[in-house]
Parts: C-alpha cells; structure tokens; sequence
C-alpha cells in the first residue's frame, strides 16, 4: 500500500534516508548545488506537489538530489513523501520534459513570457563579468531566481522586453531580443540616462553620436549574412568597447578585439557613475 505524508526532513533524516539508497543514478552535482542555494536562500517552494518516492525496500526512486540538497544547506525542508513504492515503477521517473523558466512565467501570467527570461539570464551573465557560455551550471539563474528578479523590478523589465523587441525587428533581426535586451538591462544600471540613447543609434544607425558604433553596425549587419559567423564573446566583447567609447566619447578607428594580447573587456558607467573599469 502507498501511503504519502509530508514530513520535515532534516539532514540527518536526509542522510538516514539515503543510506537505503542503492543501485540509483549518479548524483549530478551542480543539479544539487543549485537546490541547495535555493534552500539556503529562500526560493526554495515547498508545496508543490512532486513528491520523494521511496521503494518498498528503502530505495529512493526519486527526490535523491533534493535530500543531498538538504544535506548541503544543512537546513530542514517540508518534503511530501510516498512510501511502497514498487521498484518497477523506476524506469518510467523523470521522462517528462524539463519545466522552463518560459512555462514557469507563463504559468503565472506574465507578459512576453517567452523573452524575459533569456534577457534576465543574459544580463545576469554581463552582470557577473562573465563571458558568454562561461557559466558553470550552479552558477546560472534557477527558474525561481528569474522569477524573483522579475518580481522585483516587473516594470523595468516588462519596459526592457518592449524595447528589446522593437529593437530586435527594427534592427532586422541581426541580434536577439535576449542580446539586445541584456545589454540595454546591463548599460542601463551603469548608466540610465545614456542606455537608451545608445541602443537607439546601434539599432536604428540615426543620429548616431559616435562613429565606433558605426563601426560595430557594419561588422555586425557583415555578420548575418558572413557564412562564417562571428564567435558571440567576441560579439559581446565588440559590443562592451563600443559602448565603453560612447561613454567616454573616444572613436576606435579599428573596432577590433584580440583575446591573445587583451583583457576581456567590462563597461564602464560614466566620469561620476564609475562601476566597471576596462582592463
């Protein structure tokens, strides 16, 4: 007989209940890493219905990451539990698709579901310094981390994805709203009065301020239709020096990243709103 409780589990009923636990998967660790800092830092939702499903004979035929994930938080979760389990019933565990973070926003009725997160998460990466795809795993954004930040600030971010979108169309597609949109999110906190203004001239080539971001318009409308295409750290990194000259209203005469002999490049904010220096 099935029986379902929901318990408290510790990390020392999380330990004693994994003693049972042979013959499983193999722990992916980031998967752990990423609960645990969820549990740890409060996103953690309890009442969601999935439940830790134990086998008649002890073995833990789902919920194993969630109990090492305790384990490393060393805090105490709510866990709904189903115990006598067949053991047959562990080849058909886990073959669903992935909840995204776009069904997540989706489900609690947020506009522009389906850019949102990709732009959050980009600006998240240019936020931390990091290069694109540089990330390891339980670094990256959790569904509940973008839905948190969007909750945050919804208005600054409904008003990114409008403009991120109307960008993207207006400058034919050439870069993603995610792209567009991360970048403008990220220029904008160093500085809102010039963010804009500056995704309008790179998007639209009117009026354009500063001949660098001619330079980078050229190189990336060349780009979309080059068969070989542009490597997106480079991309960013032409993007960020661009930016860089606009702020400080210097031209590069030769728009142009070498990783060999530079630093990857950081924006910087403006003379009296300095927060990232380039190397």
């Amino acid at each position: 007989m099935i029986n379902f409780e929901k318990i408290l589990i510790t990390p020392s009923k999380s330990k004693e209940l994994l003693e049972a636990n042979t013959h499983n998967r193999r722990i992916k660790q980031p998967v752990v890493l990423k609960y645990a800092k969820d549990m740890i830092e409060g996103r953690w939702l309890e009442d969601t219905g999935e439940t830790i499903k134990i086998a008649k004979s002890g073995r833990i035929l789902d919920g194993q990451h969630r109990l090492h994930a305790i384990i490393k938080a060393n805090k105490a979760i709510y866990c709904h539990i189903s115990n006598g389990l067949d053991e047959s019933v562990f080849k058909v565990i886990d073959t669903g698709t992935t909840r995204n973070a776009t069904d997540v926003f989706k489900i609690e009725g947020i506009k522009n579901e389906n850019k949102l997160p990709s732009i959050i998460s980009f600006f998240n990466l240019l936020e931390a310094g990091k290069k694109h795809k540089s990330l390891h795993v339980h670094e990256k954004s959790t569904n509940a981390m973008l839905l948190n930040q969007y909750y945050e600030d919804e208005n600054f971010w409904q008003s990114v994805s409008r403009n991120a979108f109307n960008w993207y169309i207006g400058f034919a597609k050439i870069l993603t709203p995610a792209f567009i949109g991360g970048f403008y999110a990220h220029f904008y906190k160093l500085n809102s009065d010039k963010a804009y203004s500056f995704m309008v001239q790179l998007t639209s080539g009117i009026n354009v301020e500063n001949e660098t971001i001619l330079l980078l318009r050229n190189k990336l409308i060349a780009d979309k239709v080059s068969i070989k295409k542009m490597p997106q750290n480079l991309k960013m990194a032409l993007v960020i020096k661009t930016w860089n000259s606009f702020i400080t209203n210097k031209t590069i005469k030769f728009l142009k990243y070498d990783s060999t002999r530079e630093e990857y490049p950081r924006a910087i904010g403006s003379s009296n709103k300095l927060v990232y220096e380039e190397n």
